[in-house]
């Protein structure tokens, strides 16, 4: 089965992708096309026939809301031209851009342009993903004169990006009516007037650019600020329920635990889809064929006491107890009145992370092994199936060792920059508590030695991308200040690290603070950002922590707090 989930994932599915990159293929034919793919999926390889267990609609669930994550091959083709569009909007001065601009809306904006009284099949087809690009984009704050208060969609987080259920107040129209211009910071009187609490500290939460950064329209479901067809997708499946015929609140939660969890054990895909299809009971059992009306004589093959079900032969047998008693795992007596469901994700949730392992393989060799027998006339075996699993589990850990070997990072350390250049350190802590972040920078020569340091705290902080980047624009603002010409400015945040060097112009929501680091960056003489490991930036990282001690701006000049210059000490000792 985890060859057939490749297969259709990498190749049925991507077949018909170069088409609807452009084109709007109609529904019939999407329809069809999942209907050869359920036929595939739930094909018996003997007899080319099979029982679906469960609807197509069902399979194109993400993996930790129950399904197995297939495309819905309808909402894919819209997410795909969508992608089109958001070009025709954020790329004007394109050739497609412009004939399409001169051909269907030459007064106007693709947003909103009409589909014309003779439009071309692409166009239509583009134009009919325009809904999508609309609920999904939002304004990046920058000066704030273009933005409207009550009507854009500017405000971060879940929803629309809009405000709702607010008294508009007529004397504040522009996002720029809320920010002090001699600051550069928000109003906080004039937006707890305006807004309820939540809100404000929703707003607090967008940094502003100290330079007077442009106001952009943005990607809001994606970090980048730019479509991308995985978030388009995303966004179309945002209203689907979690998990289907369940009705209360607590069992979705616990099965999307469970789903996230099995998935991410690191097994074989034959091992995990079967272990899907336990806790879903589509295993075609006896008692399950036989509810489907094939004569079959019910009885399980291991004890013959009783009916042949999912529940029984994984849980109530005695062959299945012995095998996984044997190794260790005992079922707990404390979910024993709940649901099969309920029951399998409880009980594995409460596992160790061993013996979840234990737990599926032993499921998938009772499986295994219970076919063995109706098939071949195999004749199982407690300690024969034992062996099988236990030897299966050693195979698989020296596999991932391998794997783990191979791919291990070696250890780096602190080095030290040359002569007359001056290395600054960045790292933050983040409270996601409070949102606030701590900053530390530290500055040192080419011996290693101290020349200054700092830490500064931060409110309002969205999450650890914009704490690193609030670190990194201050470590730019800290060697300006100390009048250093020659620096190299170094992290461990390697997305803020990539935004800083990029030619392209970053859109994303931490951009006011991409953008004034480039900016600051231009009045050095030589300035380089570089990327390094953890364990070399574990002086500023303790700085950073030890910020919160102090909770207020500190400087230092040739030295540093205890914990910190203990850190600077050891990366001296491996130069």
């Amino acid at each position: 089965m985890g060859g057939k989930e490749v297969l259709i994932k990498s190749v049925l599915q991507s077949i018909p992708v170069y088409a609807m990159h452009c084109f709007l293929l109609p529904t019939t034919l999407c329809r069809a096309m999942e209907q050869a793919m359920s036929k595939f999926w739930w094909r018996n390889n003997g007899t080319k026939k099979g029982i679906h267990w469960c609807t197509w609609s069902r399979l194109k669930f993400a993996k930790h809301c129950g399904g197995l994550g297939f495309r819905d091959l309808a909402q894919f083709n819209v997410a795909l031209l969508a992608k089109q569009g958001w070009r025709l909007l954020t790329c004007p001065n394109s050739l497609l851009a412009r004939v399409t601009k001169a051909k269907y809306y030459p007064r106007g904006e693709f947003l909103n342009a009409g589909l014309g009284s003779n439009p071309s099949y692409i166009w239509r087809s583009i134009w009919s993903a325009r809904g999508l690009i609309e609920k999904g984009i939002g304004w990046r704050i920058g000066t704030g004169q273009n933005v409207n208060i009550w009507n854009e969609a500017w405000i971060p987080g879940d929803g629309d990006g809009r405000i709702r259920n607010q008294a508009i107040n007529i004397n504040y129209t522009l996002v720029s009516d809320l920010i002090d211009d001699s600051t550069k910071t928000w109003k906080l009187n004039v937006l707890n007037d305006l807004f309820d609490e939540g809100l404000v500290n929703k707003i607090c939460t967008i940094p502003l650019s100290k330079l007077g950064m442009h106001d952009e329209l943005i990607w809001r479901h994606d970090a980048s600020g730019s479509y991308t067809v995985k978030s388009g997708y995303r966004l179309l499946h945002e209203d689907v329920p979690m998990v289907i015929g369940l009705n209360s609140s607590t069992i979705p939660l616990t099965l999307s635990k469970f789903y996230s969890e099995m998935w991410a054990v690191n097994l074989p895909p034959k091992v995990k889809i079967t272990m899907w299809k336990v806790i879903n009971n589509f295993l075609p059992t006896l008692a399950n064929l036989q509810t489907r009306r094939l004569n079959v004589i019910n009885s399980c093959v291991f004890c013959h006491a009783a009916s042949e079900s999912v529940v029984h032969i994984m849980r109530d047998c005695w062959f299945v107890g012995r095998v996984l008693e044997m190794q260790g795992v005992q079922f707990p007596s404390s979910f024993v009145d709940v649901d099969w469901k309920e029951w399998l994700a409880l009980t594995f949730c409460s596992l160790s992370a061993k013996h979840r392992v234990v737990l599926m393989v032993s499921y998938w060799a009772t499986w295994y092994a219970r076919n063995k027998m109706i098939h071949e006339g195999v004749v199982p075996s407690v300690y024969g199936t034992l062996s099988f699993v236990e030897a299966f589990i050693r195979e698989n850990d020296a596999v991932n060792t391998h794997v783990c070997s191979r791919n291990r990072v070696v250890s780096v350390s602190w080095q030290a920059p040359m002569e007359n250049v001056i290395k600054l350190n960045f790292d933050a802590s983040f409270d996601v508590h409070s949102n606030e972040s701590f900053s530390g920078v530290i500055c040192r020569d080419n011996a290693g030695f101290i020349m200054a340091a700092c830490t500064t705290p931060h409110s309002h902080v969205a999450d650890a991308f914009l704490a690193e980047a609030l670190s990194c624009l201050q470590a730019v603002k800290f060697a300006r200040d100390l009048g250093f010409s020659r620096v190299i400015v170094e992290g461990d945040s390697l997305t803020v690290i990539k935004k800083v060097c990029s030619k392209m112009a970053d859109v994303s929501l931490i951009s006011p603070v991409i953008f004034d680091i480039r900016e600051v960056a231009k009045g050095f003489a030589d300035i380089a950002f570089c990327f390094t490991h953890r364990e070399a930036n574990s002086a500023a990282h303790t700085l950073a922590r030890e910020g919160k001690l102090f909770n207020c701006p500190m400087f230092w000049i040739e030295e540093a707090p205890p914990n910190a210059t203990l850190a600077v000490e050891c990366d001296r000792e491996k130069l």
